[in-house]
């Protein structure tokens, strides 16, 4: 049997970088005795290894000394997301609150945006939390920002801490958490699995283990995108799915429909809901899927969806985001967790879209637009920073492309690092010059793509 917190008296934390010491803080708050170890710095451990407990982040590296040593002496290690989960247990934060918790390979943000969207009319205080910011609403539609914290699970009970320093009183909470949810919600969202990525020094998926995680949400209804959770879920009869016909929730044409969809209340809705009310500006798949998760998870909160019918939901700034920049289309996708793989779908979208004009405008403004591209990466904080190998592969493929009349790269070590002969590029420092270089080479009507790695 796993020891748990309550009965561990010495406990090691990992990682200061990804949370150890709120982690840390909390125990402290227990009367736990606790130290911190950065493996990063130091992979060895030196001195005794006294400890009944060890916390290390899912994602850390099992061949670094300090794994090994903890693993060689036969003390309970536990990961970052289920010490998150015990102390939300113990030390009882979300009182009184309904939680979300959203996890995904990608469009963690953009589903997160969307639900609170869907909840912002309620008259309620809300808190969001992603790895673009924080923000309060409250019941009044008042909006506080707070300090901006990354998606690590530790930060769940770091916004917590600051909302209860602020004086704030959140009614439902929406948290963005990276590589798995903790389970300390009423409802967990895993928006994706696609676009899948080595964690640990390459020993397991990301997606394992956000498949993993479902099992710390045995008393939460889990919105997922049809995954077969027969062996992960054991006896959690309350997860729900999304996107094939036959589940509790499935898209068909303009409406969304849901067959027995069960609430965190116990309740049992079925119905549909029509999506001509959300007024939409972009129809991309990407958007689609991620309404899918946002209303599953939103109406498993119990919420009436005749209620949902007057909200208007918007694109996501920095996420596929088409809009208007000096007459120019801005295909938006500048953001923390962008890849370069997705540049063909951003090309794909371009090809066709335009918000602005009819169908017969459209076709006429095909024939005679221009089309820049910015790629590259504007911050040294990212997480998965660009590969320059990758980066090149992007370049000559957008180079062979007629569409693309230059490519501008951002990044200054780009510029050592890489060459492009016989390519018309050109480089910028940071995302707002790109950005005004493309205005400056582009005229009414022309399209600028910016998918940037960016902390926006």
């Amino acid at each position: 049997m796993r020891l748990k917190i309550e009965d561990a008296s010495r406990i090691l934390v990992l990682d200061p970088i990804h949370g150890a010491e709120v982690i840390a803080d909390a125990l402290k708050e227990l009367g736990k005795e606790v130290d911190i170890f950065n493996p990063y710095r130091e992979p060895t451990f030196r001195g005794d290894l006294d400890y009944d407990l060890v916390i290390a982040p899912v994602h850390l590296n099992p061949n670094f000394e300090i794994m090994k040593q903890v693993l060689n002496a036969h003390i309970q290690l536990i990961n970052h997301h289920e010490a998150v989960k015990e102390l939300v247990s113990l030390n009882n934060p979300f009182s009184g609150l309904h939680v979300i918790e959203i996890t995904g390979t990608v469009k963690k943000t953009t589903t997160c945006e969307l639900i609170y969207q869907l909840l912002r009319g309620m008259e309620k205080n809300i808190i969001l939390h992603t790895s673009s910011g924080t923000r309060y609403k409250s019941a009044d539609g008042g909006e506080i920002k707070l300090p901006r914290l990354s998606g690590t699970p530790a930060n769940v009970l770091k916004v917590m801490l600051l909302a209860r320093d602020m004086d704030l009183n959140p009614e439902i909470a929406i948290f963005e958490i990276s590589l798995g949810l903790t389970g300390s919600c009423d409802v967990g969202v895993i928006t994706s699995l696609e676009d899948d990525y080595k964690i640990a020094g390459a020993t397991k998926t990301a997606s394992a283990a956000k498949i993993a995680s479902i099992k710390n949400c045995s008393d939460g209804i889990v919105v997922h995108p049809g995954l077969s959770l027969s062996s992960v879920v054991h006896d959690n009869s309350n997860s729900n799915s999304y996107g094939d016909r036959g589940e509790n929730l499935w898209i068909e044409e303009v409406r969304a429909v849901f067959n027995k969809l069960k609430t965190i209340d116990g309740k049992i809705i079925s119905g549909s809901l029509n999506f001509a009310p959300f007024k939409w500006r972009i129809g991309s798949d990407y958007y689609r899927s991620c309404l899918e998760a946002a209303l599953c998870a939103v109406l498993s909160l119990g919420i009436a969806p005749e209620e949902l019918n007057t909200r208007e939901i918007t694109a996501v700034a920095g996420r596929m985001k088409v809009e208007e920049l000096k007459g120019r289309i801005l295909i938006d996708n500048s953001n923390s967790g962008t890849k370069l793989k997705f540049i063909s779908g951003l090309v794909d979208a371009a090809s066709h879209l335009h918000p602005y004009h009819s169908e017969r405008e459209q076709r006429q403004k095909q024939m005679k637009k221009k089309m820049i591209l910015i790629i590259g990466e504007d911050s040294p904080y990212v997480c998965e920073g660009i590969n320059v190998d990758e980066l090149k592969e992007v370049v000559e493929m957008a180079n062979e492309r007629s569409d693309f009349k230059e490519i501008i790269i951002v990044g200054d070590r780009f510029r050592a690092e890489a060459e492009f002969e016989g390519v018309p590029v050109s480089f910028a420092s940071d995302l707002d010059t790109a950005l005004n270089n493309a205005v400056e080479a582009t005229g009414e009507g022309d399209v600028i793509i910016s998918s940037v790695k960016t902390w926006r």
